[in-house]
């Protein structure tokens, strides 16, 4: 019988997966920050969210590359898995996998175990409408690129597999879509425009702050270790979150990420 994981085993695994990263980025001067509601997180309650059960980072375009050249080279028991190293991986970004966990999913496809979200920080429009088209644009692509999946077309709900046999082989090839994609992102290289942000996260428009932001990083507390931050969180997170260190309504609070988490 499998060994099912609760939600204090999966934050530990999520803390000590957090402390190998951290390693590997600050002994190599990688710049990274907590991101979303890991951000919000260390701000608020110095760890995780009470009702969360993932670990969010970013990092500028050119730390993100730097990290996946090496990163897996370097370490075991967890790895940078991506569209690169994986043909069915279901998003443009990164998880940072751990091996020896599997998360349950009901279409059979338990191929990945408990993650941290990565995100690569790139350049965006200096302007409020065109950022708003390149999100969309985005989002588009986004949404092709995943109907190519197995994650897609394995889908236990009906609808989704009514149209993944009847639209799925009209859908562009995954190399097709991912090579649009990396054209819009390198449309506005890092630095270049004066905005930025994370735009493959959660939320997409509420990521789009003046590029400074991603610049200079500090350590804040998350649960009870030193974690590398944005220096001017408060920017980011009024722009994400509004009224930030005011908790949502209870009916908001809500666990999202992980049903079922067994050991291999």
């Amino acid at each position: 019988m499998r060994e099912s994981l609760n939600l204090a085993q999966i934050r530990q695994r999520q803390l000590e997966m957090l402390d190998i990263f951290d390693d590997f980025c600050t002994t190599r001067g990688i710049k990274y920050s907590l991101s979303g509601g890991s951000l919000l997180g260390a701000v608020r309650h110095k760890g995780f969210i009470p009702w969360d059960d993932d670990v969010d980072l970013m990092m500028p375009r050119p730390e993100y590359e730097r990290f996946l050249a090496s990163f897996n080279k370097e370490t075991a028991d967890i790895k940078a898995i991506n569209y690169r190293v994986d043909p069915d991986f279901p998003r443009p970004f990164t998880k940072i996998t751990d091996l020896g966990t599997r998360i349950a999913a009901r279409n059979g496809i338990n191929k990945y175990g408990i993650f941290l979200d990565l995100f690569p920080i790139d350049g965006q429009p200096d302007n409020e409408e065109e950022t708003s088209e390149y999100v969309a644009e985005y989002e588009r692509l986004n949404r092709l690129f995943y109907k190519k999946t197995p994650l897609y077309r394995m889908s236990d709900n009906l609808l989704v597999k009514i149209k993944s046999a009847v639209r799925g082989p009209f859908f562009p090839p995954r190399e097709e879509t991912m090579s649009k994609i990396k054209s819009l992102l390198q449309r506005y290289p890092f630095g270049s425009t004066g905005f930025a942000g994370a735009i493959m996260g959660g939320s997409k428009m509420g990521t789009h702050v003046p590029d400074r932001v991603f610049k200079e990083f500090t350590r804040m507390e998350f649960e009870g270790r030193s974690i590398s931050c944005i220096k001017d969180y408060d920017t980011y997170l009024t722009r994400m979150y509004g009224d930030y260190m005011t908790p949502p309504p209870p009916r908001k609070q809500k666990t999202n990420h992980f049903a079922a988490v067994y050991r291999v």
